[in-house]
């Protein structure tokens, strides 16, 4: 076939592959050689998840870092780390080239209220630092690039007994949004990240959580509710009962606010950097456009699918683990209204405690850390 000698010429231009590699793939960096070259690796990124190609990795720990009969109950990842975060108050960083274990961070010991209450309920990851918070409500920053252990800067002291339990963390480098439950009109408190000035202190939406969220200071219990940030700073925060949505910048203006008949599953709700997901406990799956509140596509899970669900999402992908009535993780194409079941993969997980995803990188925590790269690998 014959290619007129302008699209020959136009198609080699770096300028037109960096446009479309920023609006279909939302890189706004480039790693490779050239922007055709970061281009086709999304591309054909995308397509593993498609396919269901991939390959599975366990994070190397330290060998002389004492962690027998720790559980990780947090994962956050980024373009080159993988964040642990230990009932102990603890974070461990990985490497997610080499898959070796960097750095630890430590946090303060501070009262206990609880054999959990030191447990890490959320981690951000910006370009510098790291960010995390314990279910006690104290939050620590430190750099991201550090090797070994470090002791991380408590930024905020948490009061337990005023605020209720900080039951999920999360934010950008310009905001933290921490979402409580043990006290009714306290749901929800926004930090400015570069200052740790509290912002905003209000919100209902935990208030029937009251009693389960102190239970989390002293059982492994589920989280009674999540809270996700999107890169343009829309937050959208669940609970068994409810969803809602607003913008960090006035979280006093509520954009979504939705009951369900069936109940959402808590840990189904993920944001990509435009939409959310959450499966609902009839199994039915609605991926919703942020900033308009549109339907973008909707998918179904068998009933027996749903106990035990977890998930995740990308730009074009939710990803599913659900051990019932056997463990398979499942990836859904969500770009068409009608969301299809790309693929399904055998994964024997155990007990899940945590799962987090981005365009390359699925995590999941139960007694071992399982890394799922869907990465173009090097021949």
């Amino acid at each position: 076939m014959q290619v007129c000698s302008t699209w020959r010429e136009v198609s080699r231009s770096d300028l037109l592959w960096e446009h479309l590699t920023r609006r279909v793939w939302r890189r706004t960096f480039r790693v490779r050689d050239t922007w055709h070259a970061e281009y086709i690796n999304w591309h054909r990124t995308a397509t593993n998840f498609e396919t269901g190609r991939l390959s599975f990795m366990t994070p190397r720990f330290d060998p002389s870092e004492h962690r027998r009969g720790l559980i990780c109950r947090c994962l956050a990842l980024s373009d080159t780390r993988l964040a642990c975060g230990f009932v102990d108050g603890t974070v461990r960083v990985f490497d997610l080239e080499t898959y070796d274990h960097v750095s630890t961070y430590l946090s303060d010991h501070g009262h206990l209220f609880g054999p959990y209450s030191r447990s890490v309920s959320g981690i951000i990851i910006t370009d510098s630092d790291i960010t995390f918070a314990r279910l006690d409500g104290d939050i620590y920053v430190d750099a991201i690039n550090v090797h070994g252990q470090s002791q991380a800067r408590r930024v905020v002291t948490g009061f337990v007994m005023n605020s209720g339990v900080l039951v999920a963390f999360a934010g950008t480098r310009r905001r933290w949004v921490g979402l409580f439950a043990g006290i009714a009109e306290g749901a929800f408190q926004v930090w400015n990240a570069e200052s740790g000035e509290r912002l905003f202190l209000g919100g209902t939406l935990t208030d029937p959580e009251t009693v389960l969220g102190w239970h989390m200071l002293t059982e492994l219990v589920d989280p009674v509710a999540r809270v996700r940030v999107t890169e343009d700073e829309f937050v959208v925060a669940c609970t068994g009962l409810r969803l809602i949505c607003f913008n960090a910048w006035n979280p006093e203006v509520l954009l979504r606010d939705e009951m369900s008949v069936s109940g959402f599953v808590v840990n189904s709700m993920d944001v990509s950097s435009e939409a959310f997901v959450v499966v609902e406990r009839d199994g039915v799956g609605t991926v919703w456009r942020v900033r308009t509140m549109e339907l973008m596509s909707r998918f179904e899970l068998r009933s027996s699918w749903v106990r035990g669900l977890w998930g995740c999402m990308n730009l074009g992908y939710v990803v599913t683990y659900s051990p019932n009535p056997r463990p398979f993780l499942r990836v859904w194409n969500i770009e068409q209204m009608e969301g299809r079941l790309c693929v399904r993969v055998f994964l024997r997980a155990g007990e899940v405690n945590s799962m987090v995803g981005d365009d390359r990188h699925v995590a999941i925590s139960s007694n071992n850390i399982n890394l799922l790269d869907f990465g173009v690998q090097n021949p």
